[in-house]
């Protein structure tokens, strides 16, 4: 659906053609093809080559919902090694807020960020992306990204950008109240894309207006939940261990559409139990591939040490502990400094 730069022209806001298109998007309002309308309106004001379609949580992994013009292994490598080191969905989880974010004003010195870019962007062949953050569900957004080949988004990109935003994310949240005024009555399918867990949501008066089949199946087999659900009800976001699940609450903004200042639950799958003792065999036979500096800076990481401290400390210059860190991740196949440290945990504490 979104155009790419090597066939069709930018569309200028001031064009026939522009408003042909906002009117398309609103004709798609409450159907399954809304959000490829929208970012092919997106897609139409600036140049790009590949374009995608992202939901972030910041509890959960991201989700791939679309792509256009991007190659079935680079969504496989995605998947498989970078979701959990997406910048995007790391600054989602941080900040939360909705708007216009290139990768390039992202660009960080952080380790994850380097093996984003060489892992994914290298393979993907990306110079630059540009996102288009909507808030959705609670503690979820979606993400629209143009994605170019050669060269980066320009400042006058993102003015452009940032100009459209506004009647975008107002198309995003008419959509988002047609499907949502009509969960008071029946479970739509578009929903699919937002609530993937089981959901409760109630209004501003604890009164529930919304809860999915799968909610109701877990609440009958544990009274624990509606228990935390009643005690719950006016404090700030939670998280509870219950015996099947983790419960997890927020609060939803005065401009949540079906319940403006309510609040929403969801149930996530605990962790599977692993048994410690093989676990910690399996991590520590890892450490026989790493030289004596590799586990000499991986016991200061463990440790809590930064990368300008490590360096200090070894009287080594901070390029070097980057490139060491890169290759205890390799060895321990791993490709963010939380998973390192939750691997090696049983070992270092």
């Amino acid at each position: 659906m979104s155009g790419n730069a090597k066939n069709i022209p930018v569309t200028r806001l001031t064009d026939e053609q522009w408003f042909h298109r906002t009117g398309r998007v609103a004709m798609s309002i409450g159907r399954d093809t809304f959000h490829r309308e929208l970012l092919d309106l997106f897609g139409s004001a600036i140049k790009h080559d590949s374009s995608w379609i992202m939901r972030y949580s910041r509890f959960a992994p991201p989700d791939i919902l679309y792509t256009h013009n991007v190659p079935d292994e680079i969504v496989q490598l995605y998947t498989r090694e970078c979701s959990t080191i997406d910048p995007y969905s790391n600054h989602w989880k941080t900040r939360g807020t909705p708007g216009v974010l290139t990768l390039s004003r992202l660009k960080s010195e952080n380790v994850e960020f380097i093996i984003y870019s060489k892992i994914f962007g290298g393979a993907a062949n990306i110079s630059d992306e540009m996102a288009m953050f909507f808030t959705t569900v609670g503690h979820c957004c979606l993400a629209l990204f143009l994605v170019r080949e050669k060269g980066t988004f320009s400042p006058s990109d993102v003015k452009r950008a940032e100009l459209i935003f506004p009647a975008l994310d107002g198309y995003h949240h008419a959509h988002l109240s047609w499907l949502f005024n009509g969960l008071r009555y029946t479970n739509r399918t578009e929903m699919g894309g937002f609530i993937k867990r089981p959901t409760l949501i109630q209004d501003r008066f604890h009164e529930q207006v919304y809860a999915s089949d799968s909610w109701i199946q877990a609440a009958a087999a544990d009274p624990a939940i509606d228990e935390i659900v009643c005690a719950s009800a006016n404090s700030a976001t939670q998280k509870y261990d219950l015996k099947d699940f983790i419960l997890r609450s927020e609060a939803l903004d005065r401009h949540f559409p079906l319940a403006p200042g309510g609040r929403i639950f969801a149930l996530e799958p605990r962790p599977s139990a692993k048994s410690e003792p093989v676990y910690i065999d399996q991590v520590a036979a890892t450490l026989n591939d790493f030289t004596r500096r590799e586990r000499e800076i991986l016991a200061l990481i463990m440790m809590g040490q930064s990368t300008g401290q490590i360096a200090q400390k070894l009287q080594i210059s901070k390029g070097t502990i980057k490139n060491c860190r890169l290759r205890i991740y390799r060895k321990a196949g791993v490709t963010s400094e939380r998973a390192l440290v939750n691997k090696f945990t049983a070992i270092f504490r």
